[in-house]
């Protein structure tokens, strides 16, 4: 007969089943496809996938991804202030361009964003569930699915959908067996390194792991992660790089180090956006799995604190680069999302045990709030987000096609607006990213700006950009461009341009030709 196993003391982390009976959690299975239909619901509408708002940096990467595809290097022949993961990774749906309307393939590569969306839930719920039980997994799955900064970007190609699909499949990984297998090891590097060539800040995933357990019992495992990871950035990044290795050291180093501030400058108001009370039962959660994390970290070890000790790091992490970083919009929160969620499901899971004490009427009651309290009121915001049309951009794309013939140079401030058209950048030197390649230009003298509206005044910014709109017969001009012309460049663009659609100008977005003549 076996010796009886005694209770874990009330005060330690929670600690998963030793056994997980079915490989596949089938409850995070119908969180993650709610999920996607919380994401695609976007685009059940009958104007399509094209009329949901399209977002100028979606544009941007979609466009970018079409471009390679067809030879046009990023760093060489266009401006891009990323590394060339999420080009390589989104170029699937951007080799649909090849062969089909541009429209018609962003369309399919939006259904294809919500399913990365989809995944990301599912992977966060099942990080928790094997950590700290079938109640953590569940409450991270549906905080993370109707998470509202997480939903919005997973309707289009961003980095952050990439991003977080990433580090939650490493995160995966690299918590899964202790010490994780030497197969692991490497998956997880790969995993990492792919990450980093997405978005620079994956690398505090990589600071996270090595601090999840400790270094005098896991460095030979961090030294393998961190070597697979970097081989893993240089075989991405490096044959892109080489070809231009001053451009590309221009675009995603310097450019990222002394750009001017943009976004929210405030860093109380961008703590407000971060613990923001449209996600308050998600985050209420999540400030308690921290604490708790914290309350458990140097205690005796248990099987779920490297998990803990792991998500805590790579939230505070993620926090405090947010607050420092010279840029930031909201819709950074996305990438919040992954470890946000992850420990609401921790947080969830202490509330629960220690409402065991209580009986099972009073443990029942607690899991049931902890369950609506982590989709609840993130699941409102994500559907009244989903409800954004822009049918003002069909019109004029429907207008595009009709009028502007396919041979005639057409110039986008916003790239998106030329994609529901079906066209992409043109040129011998396309432009890709205005709004980097205007900042770009107004740094090239060695001038530095506070913010971008001064950098986007500054004279060799504006002449750039007229020979960029000289360049070309039509251009669209909406809020983008508004707001990139100066008050003296926008009467020389009303004096060589005439808006063809809509006739009435109302400061929407519109279609504007080229007069002849001077």
């Amino acid at each position: 007969m076996q010796p009886i196993t005694p209770p874990l003391p009330a005060s330690s982390l929670p600690v998963p089943p030793r056994s997980w009976r079915d490989r596949i959690p089938w409850p995070l299975v119908f969180v993650a496809l709610g999920a996607w239909v919380l994401r695609a619901m976007a685009f059940f509408d009958r104007a399509g996938p094209l009329a949901y708002a399209m977002d100028y940096d979606e544009g941007v990467y979609f466009s970018a991804a079409s471009l390679l595809l067809r030879g046009d290097l990023p760093y060489r022949d266009f401006i891009f202030v990323h590394p060339p993961g999420a080009l390589l990774l989104w170029a699937p749906g951007a080799a649909l361009t090849l062969g089909l309307d541009a429209a018609t393939a962003y369309g399919v590569t939006r259904y294809l964003a919500a399913t990365v969306g989809a995944l990301c839930v599912f992977l966060a719920g099942r990080v928790a569930w094997r950590a700290w039980g079938p109640l953590a997994g569940c409450v991270a799955a549906l905080a993370y699915a109707t998470h509202p900064e997480a939903a919005l970007v997973e309707r289009g190609a961003f980095l952050e959908p990439l991003l977080n699909i990433l580090c939650l499949g490493f995160a995966n990984l690299w918590l899964a067996s202790e010490p994780p297998s030497r197969a692991r090891r490497i998956g997880a590097g790969v995993l990492l390194g792919l990450a980093v060539s997405v978005k620079l800040p994956g690398g505090l995933w990589l600071i996270s792991a090595l601090l999840a357990r400790p270094w005098k019992e896991s460095w030979r495992d961090g030294l393998t992660l961190a070597l697979v990871a970097f081989a893993t950035f240089v075989v991405v990044v490096g044959p892109l790089a080489a070809l231009a290795p001053s451009e590309f050291f221009r675009d995603v180093i310097t450019f990222q180090a002394l750009r001017p501030s943009d976004g929210e400058q405030d860093r109380w108001l961008r703590l407000h956006e971060i613990l923001h009370e449209r996600r308050l039962g998600e985050v209420v959660l999540a400030l308690v799995g921290l604490g708790v994390a914290c309350v458990h970290a140097f205690r005796a070890p248990t099987p779920s604190r490297p998990a803990a000790r792991f998500f805590a790091a790579t939230f505070v992490l993620t926090v405090a680069t947010f607050l420092a970083s010279r840029t930031y919009w909201s819709q950074y929160n996305a990438h919040l999302a992954a470890s946000e969620a992850v420990l609401a499901g921790l947080g969830a899971s202490a509330l629960h045990a220690f409402s065991l004490r209580w009986g099972r009427v009073a443990s029942r009651a607690v899991a049931g709030l902890v369950l609506v309290a982590a989709s609840l009121p993130g699941a409102w915001h994500v559907v009244q987000g989903s409800r954004q049309q822009f049918l003002d951009v069909v019109a004029l794309a429907n207008h595009v096609r009709t009028d502007v013939p396919r041979d005639a140079c057409l110039f986008a401030f916003e790239p998106g607006q030329a994609l529901v058209a079906g066209r992409l950048p043109m040129g011998a030197t396309p432009v890709v990213d205005t709004y980097a390649t205007m900042i770009q230009d107004a740094m090239s003298t060695g001038d530095r700006f506070p913010d971008t509206n001064e950098a986007f005044a500054a004279p060799e910014a504006q002449q750039a950009l007229r020979v960029m709109l000289g360049s070309c017969r039509f251009v669209i001009l909406g809020w983008q461009g508004t707001w990139q012309l100066t008050r003296e460049s926008m009467p020389w663009f009303k004096k060589h341009f005439v808006r063809r659609f809509p006739p009435a100008d109302t400061g929407g977005v519109g279609l504007w030709e080229r007069r002849d003549g001077p």
